[in-house]
């Protein structure tokens, strides 16, 4: 505990990890904050993102310079996607709970929801209407007090950005908490709400849920390694885990487990093993 309020300390005084080194400022220092109303006591910045107004120019050079995924769209494809990014940010509430706010932390958290969703009709995740921003760890209490990187919580996505931007930082390592969060977003909101279902997620999904169990037994043998212990955990983490692979470890999901890549990739329609996604 000691080394996490050291290292917590240490990212509020010299925040190192923004992914640019040239991040800007969401707010100026004489414009007013509001409190989200959740944790008395403490504020949050907080940004509606339908006033925050980014042009094209702004969201593009953000994600040319830390999304691998929307360079190796063609134009057609990165038009659709600035589209559904604009949309999606207008639709949220971004509460920062730091002292600065930056252009990156709305437009990156939003563009890996829109790259999950890239194939599918359905994205814009009306259930979760706030998306809660710390600096690192936060604290959980439920089901028990705990440090946590990401969480899905009521009709909110809570992300440590710190870990968060780790995923960009190392975009190949399989460990990426923003779209392990999503993932579990994404399947609460077409199976938990009934609202704003994707039904050709919904009738792809048993292909997916057929095969996991079946993987997820193998492994836990021994000389299998490709999930974690936490992704072997249960069913939901698996599910999670199996989407931050399919992402960042394509084609090794693929040589793996040809069968359950195959059913990701009918979920998603997407191929992230051949860069291709549908439009």
């Amino acid at each position: 505990m000691l080394a996490v309020i050291i290292l917590g300390l240490l990212f509020l005084l010299f925040p190192t990890a923004h992914p640019s080194g040239e991040t800007e400022r969401l707010l100026s220092d004489e414009e007013e904050t509001t409190d989200n109303g959740e944790e008395p006591g403490k504020k949050a910045l907080t940004y509606y993102g339908n006033e925050l107004n980014f042009s094209d120019q702004e969201l593009t050079t953000v994600l040319i310079k830390h999304l691998p995924f929307f360079k190796m769209l063609n134009t057609e494809q990165k038009e659709k996607f600035l589209q559904r990014l604009n949309i999606f940010i207008d639709e949220k509430i971004y509460y920062i709970h730091d002292e600065s706010g930056f252009k990156e932390m709305p437009i990156l958290i939003s563009a890996t929801a829109v790259q999950l969703s890239f194939g599918l009709e359905k994205y814009l995740l009306p259930n979760f209407n706030c998306i809660h921003i710390y600096p690192e760890e936060f604290i959980g209490v439920h089901p028990s007090i705990r440090l946590l990187e990401g969480n899905v919580s009521g009709h909110s996505i809570n992300l440590s950005w710190k870990h968060f931007l780790q995923g960009f930082l190392f975009p190949y390592d399989g460990q990426n908490v923003g779209l392990h969060e999503f993932a579990h977003a994404y399947y609460y909101q077409y199976f938990e709400t009934g609202e704003s279902v994707d039904k050709t997620f919904v009738a792809s999904f048993p292909d997916f849920n057929n095969n996991s169990s079946q993987v997820l037994k193998q492994e836990q043998s021994p000389g299998y390694d490709l999930y974690s212990d936490y992704g072997l955990s249960n069913e939901q983490e698996f599910w999670a885990e199996s989407v931050e692979l399919f992402f960042e470890k394509p084609i090794q999901l693929k040589s793996a487990y040809p069968v359950l890549y195959d059913a990701l990739k009918r979920l998603w329609k997407q191929d992230p093993a051949e860069n291709k996604c549908e439009l």
